[in-house]
């Protein structure tokens, strides 16, 4: 298994971790208590707060996608940045195909890194045994290959502080 450290730009790292931390322990103290719809009330185009999504360049909201709408894209010029919320859906159940996987740790979360190609990158993780997110990006053929999953890795720790957050 590899582990996976990814972490936001800018702010004040010790408060958001604590933060982060505290709602994470909140949140997963007791499976099946009070919190056995850990993302019932989550939009995938409101995952980013005003400040998140400045620090990313979204320009505007995101764009429900037209054949599931649990997943909210947004233009980053050639760049495509998406958030999926399963609410019904497990880590493992996420349908990957033949993707290259590499199984990870995110931030305390199971995890699965995803290079379909080099102009992709996903990062899904688990938000408890029946609920996961994917944060995903996909980069213009002019961009480093590596820039994709730059994009991920830094997206995917404020998809997490958000949800968190709520």
């Amino acid at each position: 298994m590899v582990s996976l450290t990814l972490s936001a730009c800018g702010g004040s790292a010790g408060n958001t971790e604590d933060t982060v931390n505290t709602a994470r322990q909140t949140a997963t103290s007791e499976p099946g208590a009070s919190n056995s719809q850990p993302l019932a009330g989550v939009k995938p185009c409101e995952v980013f707060t005003t400040e998140q999504a400045t620090k990313l360049g979204l320009n505007g909201p995101g764009t429900i996608n037209e054949f599931d709408d649990s997943t909210c894209g947004w233009k980053l010029g050639e760049h495509i940045l998406g958030v999926s919320v399963y609410k019904d859906m497990a880590l493992g159940e996420i349908n990957f195909s033949g993707d290259e996987k590499t199984q990870t740790t995110f931030q305390g979360h199971d995890a699965l890194l995803v290079r379909p190609n080099e102009r992709q990158c996903s990062l899904a993780f688990a938000i408890s045994d029946a609920t996961s997110m994917l944060v995903r990006s996909t980069v213009d053929v002019s961009a480093s290959p590596d820039t994709a999953c730059k994009l991920v890795k830094k997206a995917a720790p404020m998809v997490e502080a958000t949800i968190f957050d709520n």
